[in-house]
């Protein structure tokens, strides 16, 4: 088996648990219900998720462990709002730990990626862009505290290549764009398993890490993982894809920058992607440098070249 599956409980402590935190949200369904549990082994390594299917009175729901983070997003952002995600169900705490429970989403995520879902994608997150977009004055019309939690963990990050002269110039300017680059409502994680194309739309799950930042990361983060060989990444995307997707995102943007700063912002935010997953490496030179390491090291030199050379060469 390789992706996202499902499996059943079968310990009944654990099935009780969930049942009384399912019931404090839904108690009109808190008779005979039927629990599957998330997992993925599409990294090589099977990992169960405090994620949750529940299907009641033929309904079918996601339970999952959440935090006010995410919690706050959804009724502050997205709950009500037409958008392309999950409806809100409610969200309770049980013995200090809170879950939330959305709508279930039928339908497969987007691991395989293709032409249709490029075009979905474009339109389904420029959508969530127009909604809140910032092209400045953010202090004035801050919406919560996310981009200060972001902004520490970048700065965090750049400490990583004290001993990488070229990533850590390219670095810089990446970091320097990020105070003045337009901000709107992103999902923080928008990998190609964090979104499922369901009917004729293309929903975005998982919004754990969201909030208030620069628009580019979210354009990065789905483009920069994937490829056509299934590595390091087990998602798949071409080159052709990329371009779909990104001129779809621009095309239905309603507030923009010019095209060309468009996609020096995507560059930027692609080196940040990369060195995101270099990092624990670059720190501890124990850890061992396996292929992935090369491949995104390999890729976040190319992108400095390209950052290195100015926005004028693009």
């Amino acid at each position: 088996m390789k992706g996202l599956y499902t499996e059943s409980i079968t310990d009944i402590n654990h099935i009780n648990m969930l049942k009384t935190i399912f019931a404090a949200i839904k108690p009109a369904l808190a008779g005979q219900i039927y629990i599957e549990r998330f997992h993925d082994n599409g990294e090589g390594v099977d990992r169960a998720y405090n994620v949750y299917k529940i299907t009641a009175d033929k309904q079918t729901y996601i339970l999952k462990k959440s935090d006010d983070n995410e919690i706050g997003v959804y009724e502050k952002f997205l709950a009500d709002k037409n958008l392309p995600v999950p409806k809100l169900e409610g969200w309770t705490c049980v013995n200090k730990t809170k879950w939330i429970l959305i709508e279930y989403i039928a339908g497969v995520d987007l691991r395989m990626f293709n032409k249709d879902m490029a075009y979905g994608c474009a339109d389904s997150l420029s959508r969530i862009f127009n909604m809140y977009w910032q092209k400045d004055g953010f202090e004035e019309n801050k919406l919560d505290n996310r981009f200060e939690r972001y902004w520490t963990r970048i700065n965090k990050r750049a400490e990583c290549l004290k001993n990488e002269s070229k990533l850590s110039s390219a670095y810089r300017i990446f970091l320097d764009r990020q105070l003045v680059c337009p901000r709107t409502l992103c999902n923080g994680d928008f990998l190609q398993c964090n979104a499922i194309e369901s009917h004729d739309d293309i929903i975005l799950i998982d919004w754990a890490f969201a909030g208030i930042m620069p628009y580019s990361l979210d354009v990065a983060r789905l483009i920069a993982h994937g490829s056509e060989k299934f590595f390091p990444f087990p998602f798949y995307m071409t080159d052709e894809y990329r371009r779909i997707f990104l001129k779809g995102v621009y095309d239905k943007l309603l507030y923009k920058p010019d095209y060309k700063q468009f996609i020096w912002d995507v560059i930027l935010s692609c080196l940040n992607e990369c060195i995101e997953f270099i990092e624990n490496e670059l720190k501890d030179e124990a850890i061992e440098r396996d292929e992935a390491f090369t491949y995104y090291y390999k890729n976040a030199g190319v992108l400095a070249d390209i950052i290195l050379k100015g926005k004028e060469q693009i």
